[in-house]
């Protein structure tokens, strides 16, 4: 029982890393490679067959984005690609040196996203650029600093050891289906931590994750067969479940704008008070909902996963936790997680890698710019690969395999700072072999 209460807590630590994770990938650091010269990227002359629909047709036949990004980078061995995205020229990077050109950027191109449009509405934070951009962020870090992330770990043990009552109950021969288990966790923790008192109330929660899943099922649709027809049942079916997640979250607002004992929740309430209008405040709360839930839940299911096939890293982790926290499920536990140098950090840092949460990012510039020595007209869109440099052999030992969870006494550092501040603070990816 003790050992699925430390697992279920280490869920609960990497709920509360990915709750940072979503909102830090707009995080960037600065510096530039040399220009070593003026050329165009490779392929940028290169014309589609179709200019209508440009690649997405060999996107699709390999299935996602992400492949097709692994197909067009050669799994990494080619740093800058050119692919056309319907009619936009599309400029991909996949070299650490490369990113460096680009992470001051913050525009990113709308172009790239539009599919999300009807259920996420032009009004969410994902579409706004420039001034707007930066107003908007503000609020959004304040809503996040560590201080209040401390705050929610009481909440998430809370819900690690529900689960773990659930889960003592079941029998030898019982499957527990880890995505649905996860995201189920990940709805509470999301909701209790960030939408107010409301979803203390179990009966709401199960309302939620309903109308919830209803929608993620049209999200999966659009993604498989791209947008419905104007008009079509398909589209009027979208319309009606994004409708009705809107009329939930607008109850969420209400009761959160009427509770009289109120506790602090950073988030639903830097909403409330950051001025925008109402329609922005819906659009945001369910950005932040869609892009939380399904990359916490299946994180969690994942990490899980690589511990159970890589038990001596389970057990060394269970190992470092008892002695680190014990039964103190207080300030030890929120010391313990926020401390960067721990065996947790690097299976959750490992876990990230793996997983390949989000497999790029993107942004444009409104001048012209070089990256890795090469020109990029203004206001081309540039895709950065993230998921094709998270498995790429020039940066990682054997980047397909989960045994690359190492103890910590034989970990040496390659010194690939891939991934700090992009994904925020001092999440690095490391390269490391036994």
């Amino acid at each position: 029982m003790l050992g699925l209460v430390v697992l279920l807590g280490i869920c609960s630590i990497v709920m509360a890393c990915c709750i940072k994770f979503v909102v830090l990938l707009f995080s960037i650091w600065n510096g530039r490679s040399k220009i070593t010269n003026s050329s165009y990227a490779p392929g940028w002359n290169e014309r589609p067959k179709d200019l209508k629909i440009g690649d997405l047709d060999k996107i699709k036949k390999h299935g996602s984005l992400h492949n097709y990004l692994l197909h067009l980078h050669q799994n990494g061995d080619k740093s800058i690609a050119v692919f056309w995205w319907g009619q936009q020229r599309v400029v991909s990077i996949c070299s650490p040196d490369m990113f460096k050109d680009v992470i001051k950027l913050t525009d990113r191109p709308k172009e790239l996203f539009t599919l999300l449009e009807p259920i996420i509405t032009a009004d969410s934070i994902q579409y706004a650029n420039g001034q707007e951009w930066e107003n908007r962020r503000k609020w959004l870090y304040q809503a996040l600093r560590p201080p209040f992330l401390r705050s929610y770990i009481p909440i998430f043990v809370k819900i690690a050891n529900e689960t773990a009552d659930l889960w003592s109950m079941l029998g030898a021969t019982d499957v527990i289906e880890l995505p649905d288990e996860f995201l189920s966790m990940t709805i509470k923790g999301i909701t209790r931590t960030c939408y107010g008192n409301v979803f203390d109330n179990a009966e709401e929660v199960y309302n939620m994750t309903h109308v919830y899943y209803e929608l993620y099922d049209e999200i999966e649709q659009l993604l498989k067969t791209g947008p419905h027809d104007v008009g079509s049942v398909r589209e009027k079916q979208l319309h009606a479940i994004c409708e009705k997640m809107k009329r939930k979250l607008q109850d969420v607002i209400d009761k959160r704008c009427n509770e009289q004992d109120k506790r602090s929740i950073p988030f639903i309430d830097a909403l409330l008070q950051s001025g925008i209008p109402e329609k922005q405040v819906i659009a945001e709360a369910l950005t932040f909902l869609i892009g939380g839930l399904h990359n916490t839940g299946y994180l969690l299911a994942w990490t899980v996963h690589y511990l159970t096939i890589n038990k001596h890293v389970y057990h060394e982790l269970l190992t470092e936790m008892k002695s680190r926290v014990g039964s103190n499920c207080t300030e030890k536990l929120k010391n313990y997680i926020f401390d960067p140098n721990t065996c947790l950090r690097y299976v959750i840092n490992e876990s990230l890698r793996l997983t390949v949460i989000s497999s790029f990012a993107a942004r444009y510039s409104e001048d012209d710019i070089f990256v890795g020595g090469h020109l990029i007209p203004a206001r081309t869109p540039i895709l950065m690969a993230l998921g094709v440099s998270l498995r790429s052999e020039s940066n990682w030992k054997a980047p397909e395999k989960s045994c690359s969870y190492i103890t910590l006494n034989t970990i040496y550092l390659h010194g690939i700072y891939l991934a700090d501040k992009i994904f925020g603070k001092l999440l690095k990816f490391w390269h490391w072999q036994a």
